[in-house]
């Protein structure tokens, strides 16, 4: 039985500090509907989680939608922080639900069970965006998924088939399919990579290579395109470079992009980082977590919920957003100054010398020269 869709008066103002220091509506609000994945990524921080597994009820789910709504906090939510969202057993339910209530959302899936009945029912429930985790383009970077039941051939089968349906869509949704970049690999003594070792798209020959390899691929199943238009996509791809982050349109709705691999807020360099106390992140005030188990959470990178600040099965979310150490962390940020310990560490490095240069870094591009690697489309 569905949860009836509750009458309420949209669009509150924010109350509190909270509604002072931020402008709403965020980008995005995360919410994690389970942290379980059929996947072992060595990329990924999975071994490295101590949460137990489990799946985020539903009606807690469209409790949070409702607040979502009600305060319009982000511009859509995004089912992603840990966790294959798909193998939530109410996903199109709460997908429903979303819409009804004409919030926008969009969801990140590693793609293995995607394919035309998907994309059929995905078309009902009005998902703004799909961003395809694909990482992992060929045969062999493949086996760094460990993926136990399903082939390369077969996965690449499956994203193309259901990429062809949605397109087939009266309003297709935004399709991002993300390839993961491994060219800017630190060696630096004491990062223990153990875990995140691999080898994808290495130097800016590899990455065009790849790019126009799949674009090809598309370019079969999506609505014919004129030999100009083909043209100008192989143009865009041959002006790509692996020292920096790269969005490319390749068809109508299609987008590839690169995902630099790192280390999830120094999951993998353990004991030896070097905390910052100055440096700069968007996380509050751009978007915040959910993790399935109802703790709030500073960003979807904070994988294990050190950040939480309440739980939103306890409290409403506009009551824990104006937590003390919520306002501390914000007026932190925008002062250049990293309060919370987990950040500290987030932002630091393995070396003190790299921890200097990832804070400054972390101001001279996230907080100056963001709209200029950000472009809204």
């Amino acid at each position: 039985m569905l949860t009836e869709v509750k009458p309420l008066i949209k669009n509150k103002k924010v109350p509190g500090r909270i509604g002072e220091l931020v402008d709403f509506p965020l980008q995005r609000v995360h919410i994690e509907l389970t942290n379980v994945c059929n996947f072992d990524c060595t990329f990924c921080p999975k071994q490295e989680m101590t949460r137990k597994y489990e799946y985020m009820d539903y009606e807690r789910v469209c409790g949070i939608i409702d607040q979502v709504a009600e305060y319009n906090l982000a511009e859509k939510i995004t089912f992603h922080v840990m966790g294959e969202p798909f193998m939530h057993p109410r996903f199109f339910d709460i997908l429903d639900y979303a819409a009804k209530l004409d919030v926008k959302t969009g969801i990140t899936t590693n793609g293995t069970y995607l394919d035309e009945e998907m994309a059929a029912r995905l078309e009902k429930v009005t998902v703004s965006q799909l961003n395809i985790s694909l990482q992992t383009p060929d045969e062999e970077s493949y086996k760094t998924r460990k993926a136990r039941r399903m082939e390369f051939d077969d996965y690449q089968k499956r994203i193309l088939q259901f990429i062809a349906a949605c397109l087939r869509h009266k309003n297709p949704p935004k399709l991002k399919v993300h390839f993961l970049n491994t060219q800017i690999k630190s060696d630096v003594p004491g990062e223990d990579w153990s875990l995140g070792t691999m080898n994808v798209i290495n130097n800016t020959t590899e990455l065009r290579k790849t790019f126009g390899r799949w674009a090809k691929e598309v370019h079969k199943i999506c609505p014919p395109m004129s030999p100009e238009e083909t043209a100008e996509v192989e143009k865009r791809i041959e002006k790509l470079s692996t020292f920096k982050w790269n969005v490319v349109k390749v068809a109508p709705n299609i987008f590839f992009e690169t995902y630099i691999l790192d280390t999830w807020g120094n999951a993998f360099v353990g004991d030896g980082v070097i905390p910052t106390k100055i440096g700069y992140c968007s996380a509050l005030t751009d978007h915040f977590a959910i993790l399935c188990n109802g703790d709030m959470t500073y960003c979807c990178k904070d994988y294990n919920g050190n950040t939480k600040s309440g739980n939103v099965f306890e409290r409403p979310i506009v009551d824990i957003l104006n937590n003390e150490h919520i306002i501390a962390a914000i007026e932190g940020f925008k002062n250049n100054k990293v309060v919370h310990p987990y950040c500290q560490k987030c932002l630091g490095g393995s070396t003190r010398l790299k921890s200097i240069g990832n804070a400054l870094g972390s101001i001279i591009i996230w907080k100056y020269l963001k709209n200029f690697f950000y472009k809204k489309t």
